[in-house]
């Protein structure tokens, strides 16, 4: 073993938790870095063997979670419970019971609840810019950003385990469930400093400069998943939630302090902070859309696709990696393999799992940035800064919406792309489906609440949105033409109402409604008279 726990004592301690002779020397190997490959040959049994008899050592000290994580975990609790046994003069974190005064064959490692990355396709070229940042050219934090499904958090155990020998720590925590910065602080310096109830300092500032303290003397990777966990939503991107807000300061410290460690943040939203402190030795990276890796994808599922279907496919998703999986799953599965037939059956198709993704992105979003993925979403091209500000039917000032756009850049939901010398703006093809969906969900039910009740009180999409636009838009655009939004909530309100009262009647009552707005001021009505009027003419086309 590369521990540093004589062999006589982890025998003790698993014959205490009931550890057979079989599975004390399968461990033993295991802690010693064998892969489950090599136990296997030398031990004569097979690869299941080997997890199994791990597997029921877990179990035995109450190990849980999936993933490498488990054996890092049993090693540091052997490792604690031989220190215990020692003197207390020597838990301190300078004294000679300290992690950072064993001798370390292997890096020390503790995985936490990372996944597992035993399948992973490409990322040659990222997996490189992580290497050089990371290993030659010792950033001090890199930050790993891109939407939710992109790749990011597997990426990130990838490259962790391709250079963890350049380490002498490894360490990988998610931030999912927002612990305060204080508590995960606590947490990191008991784990490097090996003991139970460690000589915390009390304040944030001075937890942050133990942790300081460590990296320094060791290298140090520490990678740190669902980073926006700890941001808060509903506002612009990149600002922290109450009692989270000793996150920034960590990552300032980590920014600006001379130390030889790196920390990676994989997170769907960037900080506000480390767009300012990028230079030398801080840099962020977005796993770029790969049509190789999609292709390994769809070959694993043994799939055939030509070139125009992958055309479609990548429009369609955007390289979203989570989501191709499922698209060929659901391929298998329910069209025979067909890529053809999918493609002509779903043209909006998003799985319930990635649905419910995007859903926690939007709803994060601030007010104003939902309805600027509205209007995106309605004109279906690329919109200029002057347009947009030109159709929003919202009092909103340059400044007020130059930052809700980079609020959104932030989020990595939108993409600046530069056409005829002018920059204009476009949503990410995952996030127009999923937004269409919506917005053709909320304007159906202020239509079907019209019609209930004759009133307008309550609506707001109908008054705000001009839907007859993406009409236009598309008319000047070059792109090949797709369904508006109009002729989807055509389509989603002639079944509506065939399923009730049937169509004439609720068409009358629109246009009653539409009639009586048109006294009212714009101010007032927006584009709600607009709007029922090419509701009503789309129905009846």
């Amino acid at each position: 073993m590369t521990t540093p726990i004589p062999q006589n004592f982890v025998q003790a301690i698993a014959k205490q938790r009931g550890v057979t002779d079989a599975e004390l020397e399968t461990v033993f190997m295991a802690l010693d870095g064998q892969s489950t490959a090599s136990i296997a040959t030398k031990l004569g049994i097979s690869d299941i063997a080997v997890r199994k008899r791990l597997g029921e050592v877990y179990k035995k000290f109450q190990i849980g979670g999936n993933g490498p994580g488990k054996l890092s975990e049993l090693r540091h609790q052997l490792l604690f419970s031989y220190h215990s046994e020692q003197e207390p003069s020597d838990f301190s974190p300078r004294g000679k019971g300290s992690l950072f005064k064993m001798p370390i064959g292997r890096p020390q490692e503790d995985w936490g609840q990372a996944p597992d990355v035993s399948v992973f396709y490409g990322r040659t070229e990222e997996l490189t810019n992580l290497k050089q940042s990371i290993v030659s050219d010792n950033c001090r934090v890199v930050a790993l950003l891109g939407l939710a499904g992109s790749g990011k958090t597997t990426l990130s155990v990838h490259f962790a385990k391709q250079v963890q020998q350049e380490f002498d720590f490894v360490i990988w925590r998610s931030l999912r469930s927002a612990p305060p910065a204080s508590d995960f602080l606590a947490s990191l310096i008991q784990l490097f400093s090996n003991q139970q109830k460690p000589d915390l300092p009390l304040d944030l500032n001075g937890k942050i400069s133990r942790l300081i303290e460590y990296l320094r003397k060791r290298r140090c990777l520490l990678i740190l998943d669902d980073f926006e966990a700890v941001l808060r939503p509903e506002e612009l991107a990149g600002h922290y939630r109450e009692g989270c807000e000793g996150y920034r300061d960590l990552i300032v410290r980590l920014c600006e302090v001379n130390h030889q460690s790196s920390l990676v943040l994989v997170s769907a939203e960037e900080p506000t902070e480390l767009s300012l402190l990028v230079g030398e030795k801080v840099r962020s990276l977005k796993p770029a859309i790969s049509e190789e890796i999609a292709r390994e994808i769809f070959q694993e599922k043994g799939l055939s696709v030509r070139d125009r279907q992958w055309e479609i496919l990548l429009a369609r998703y955007g390289g979203n990696l989570l989501a191709l999986k499922i698209v060929a799953t659901t391929i298998n599965e329910f069209f025979d393999g067909n890529v053809g037939n999918f493609l002509e059956a779903t043209a909006l198709f998003i799985e319930e799992h990635i649905s419910n993704l995007l859903a926690q992105q939007f709803d994060r979003m601030s007010r104003t940035e939902q309805e600027i993925s509205y209007w995106l979403t309605i004109a279906q091209s690329p919109i200029s800064l002057t347009t947009l500000r030109e159709q929003m039917f919202v009092n909103l000032s340059l400044s007020d919406l130059l930052k809700n756009l980079d609020s959104l850049g932030r989020r990595s939901l939108i993409e600046k792309i530069t056409e005829g010398g002018e920059t204009v703006f476009v949503l990410q093809p995952l996030i127009v489906q999923y937004v269409s969906e919506r917005l053709v969900d909320g304007i159906c039910a202020e239509v079907l609440e019209t019609v209930n009740t004759q009133g307008t009180e309550r609506m707001w999409l109908l008054k705000t949105h001009n839907l007859s636009w993406s009409i236009v838009q598309q008319q000047q655009s070059k792109q090949s033409r797709s369904r508006t939004i109009l002729e989807l909530v055509k389509n989603r309100l002639q079944v509506l109402f065939m399923k009730t009262r049937g169509v004439e009647e609720p068409l009358k009552l629109l246009a009653k409604v539409a009639s009586d707005l048109a006294d009212k001021s714009i101010l007032e009505v927006g584009y709600a008279k607009e709007n029922l009027a090419q509701i009503i003419a789309e129905i009846r086309r």
